[in-house]
């Protein structure tokens, strides 16, 4: 119908002036309704935002002190490996060989580590492992450097016995210069002490923190139109979202700094633990980060080679900023009334003066918006946990001691074989797997942790699927007004480095070439067997083998060939012997076989059997042909006088000897009851 009536019985005027009465009165409220709506709309849009980007920034938050505690524990087991305590007690060749392996086994299946490094107290590398992308291999001898001068060096070999340095995250240098392309670093290391307490040096684990700045970036990307910032307690930035701004301090551009782009936030920030703040340059969301555990050591490091640090910083000066930034252009451009489509609705809804339809319509359509930006914001954050390698999880302690979880992520559910409704039903659930052995300490940690409000830390095992795994539990406190307490903690699975520790643990008590006992670890076990010998009056033997003209065959035929010799002369001995039989490498090539509940007459016999199958024994050559080898075996019995099977030992090690004089290939008997 026309918009102005042209009947003439109404006076045109009196239209006119009464379609202005009710434009005029309908344009006020729709006006006053869509003030009133772009106001609530502001302070929705904002609090959906904060909530999303502080929720990436807690979780980034929680993964990187959990990489930190990993590799702080993988620190400390290396240090306390027996084996290298050996090799700081011996300095013996075949020992460093021995841990030189460990951490190549450390490097391997961490995979986190640019370098693994023992460097002894002159500042010099003595063991070294690199990394290269994925394949690990120990560094020639001729290839180590000095370190002597550089700041994580001087600081670490400073500390006590059981103390850990932490450096700052920055670019590693090698021979002077910064390496190209740039390999973000952190070092973590430990003074290294020998068996009667003297300081030997130091071990080294270089962090690979351009994985951590990497997963930092991708946690990060899921807030629309923001840029995601990691800063230095210092301000700079050691992740932009332009590359140029970074590492600063270490390429001498000293302006590169966040408080030098945002002097009067960086202010509020540097200040401040966390927040968000709104400036007219636009929302800052952040957090601090302290990665490091009380008692832990770092300093302000430095970006020249061959410079001290400055000062030493404690575990509460070691701190990242993490800040979020939504430029004010980009709040702005979010603002629904300044979409093109709304403003066309506005427009049609004053020509056609049926504001309130309007109305009605833009807050269904405002409210539709809010509710399908909150659930697109919810699956994104429910993807990021899902993809985190570690269980997320809220746990609601009431005041009366009942317990309810508000939140287990999908990671958390898979990690503990849970279903997610009936862990959300009831919270018991999700430790009724704990290990039998491991549920009381579980049960008296965690009412210490509810009862004290300090954080809960604890690793056990969880059977799972008839399968053990070791778990990791790590949560915080928030206590709630009226009584009770949040706990916001993860979960993760350590059983691979579970699995890690007791390989390294195997391999410091066998000879890595033979499979038989090291050194110590049979002189350990001898001593344990002879005094239950002598409780009991049983009789006791011992063998010691040597391999005739070993030095021969690795001068023609190289020493992979006498490596393989070593190996076929272990296999046979182990095949030989009976499972009480205590066998050892002692060395090079000298083997030793103890003999519980068996006289010197019988040693003599398995000696010459044991001879006799190594005699039989062959080792392919690559030409198709097959080394044969021999050995000579001294013989000796337990004697009245012997304390020690030291002096068994020096007994066999002579009959040994005189064997080898007789012409080899012989068993020749010393002391023999």
């Amino acid at each position: 119908m026309p918009l102005i009536n042209s009947d003439d019985r109404i006076p045109l005027k009196a239209l006119l002036k009464r379609f202005v009465l009710i434009y005029l009165s309908v344009m006020a409220i729709f006006l006053g309704a869509l003030m009133l709506s772009i106001r609530f709309d502001d302070q929705r849009r904002l609090e959906r935002l904060e909530e999303r980007e502080s929720s990436l920034i807690e979780i980034t938050k929680w993964v990187i002190s959990h990489d930190f505690s990993e590799v702080n524990a993988n620190l400390r087991v290396v240090a306390g490996q027996p084996a290298l305590r050996w090799y700081l007690d011996s300095g013996n060749a075949a020992q460093r060989e021995e841990v030189a392996n460990l951490f190549l086994v450390l490097s391997r299946e961490a995979g986190s580590y640019d370098q693994v490094r023992y460097i002894d107290a002159s500042g010099q590398e003595v063991i070294r492992v690199d990394y290269n992308d994925g394949s690990p291999a120990i560094v020639p001898q001729d290839m180590l450097q000095n370190k002597a001068e550089r700041y994580y060096f001087r600081d670490t070999l400073k500390l006590n016995q059981g103390e850990t340095f932490v450096s700052p995250l920055d670019l590693n240098i090698e021979h002077d210069r910064l390496e190209i392309p740039y390999k973000p670093v952190i070092r973590f290391g430990t003074p290294v002490f020998d068996s009667q307490g003297n300081k030997k040096g130091v071990i080294l684990l270089n962090y690979l923190g351009g994985e951590l700045i990497q997963f930092f970036r991708n946690s990060m990307k899921m807030g629309d139109g923001h840029s995601a910032m990691l800063l230095n307690r210092d301000g700079y930035w050691l992740s932009s979202s332009r590359p140029e701004d970074e590492w600063g301090f270490m390429l001498g551009r000293s302006e590169r700094t966040f408080g030098h782009d945002f002097p009067a936030e960086w202010r509020d920030i540097s200040a401040g633990e966390q927040g968000a703040l709104r400036t007219a340059k636009g929302l800052f969301i952040y957090t601090t980060v302290y990665p490091l555990s009380l008692g832990q050591h770092s300093s302000t490091g430095s970006a020249l080679a061959r410079a001290p640090s400055e000062r030493g910083l404690t575990a509460e000066d070691y701190l990242w900023k993490i800040v979020s930034f939504v430029p004010h252009e980009a709040l702005s451009r979010a603002a629904f009334y300044n979409q093109t489509d709304v403003r066309i609705l506005f427009v049609i809804a004053c020509l056609a003066i049926a504001a309130a339809a309007w109305i009605v319509a833009h807050i269904t359509l405002s409210r539709e918006r809010a509710r399908a930006d909150l659930a697109a914001s919810k699956a994104r954050y429910d993807e990021l946990v899902r993809n985190s390698p570690v269980g997320v999880y809220l746990l609601h302690i009431h005041a009366d001691g009942s317990m309810r979880l508000e939140y287990a992520s999908p990671v958390f559910c898979r990690i503990l074989g849970l279903d997610a409704n009936a862990v959300l039903r009831d919270a018991s659930a999700a430790f009724a797997a704990v290990h039998p052995d491991d549920r009381d300490r579980l049960i008296r940690s965690s009412q210490e942790a509810a009862t004290s409000l300090k954080p809960f830390r604890w690793e056990g095992r969880f059977i799972i699927d008839s399968e053990t795994r070791w778990i990791r539990i790590s949560s915080d406190p928030m206590p709630q007004p009226g009584g009770g307490s949040l706990w916001s903690g993860v979960v993760s699975n350590i059983s691979e480095r579970k699995k890690l520790e007791h390989e390294l643990e195997r391999q410091a008590r066998i000879d890595v070439l033979t499979g038989l006992n090291n050194r110590r670890h049979f002189f350990e076990l001898a001593e344990q067997e002879l005094a239950r010998i002598r409780r009991h009056a049983e009789p006791l033997s011992l063998l010691m083998l040597d391999l005739d003209r070993f030095k021969s065959v690795n001068d023609t035929y190289g020493h992979a060939v006498g490596d393989e010799v070593l190996k076929k002369l272990g296999e046979v001995s182990l095949h030989t012997m009976r499972e009480i039989d205590i066998l050892g490498r002692l060395g090079g090539e000298e083997f030793v076989v103890l003999l519980p509940e068996t006289t010197g007459e019988r040693a003599l016999e398995v000696a010459e059997r044991l001879r006799s199958a190594i005699a039989d024994a062959a080792v392919p050559l690559e030409d198709g042909s097959l080394l044969r080898f021999t050995v000579s075996i001294g013989v000796t019995s337990l004697a009245a006088t012997d304390t020690t099977v030291g002096a068994m030992i020096n007994r066999a090690d002579a009959a040994m000897y005189r064997a080898k004089n007789e012409g080899r290939n012989r068993v020749c008997g010393e002391g023999i009851a």
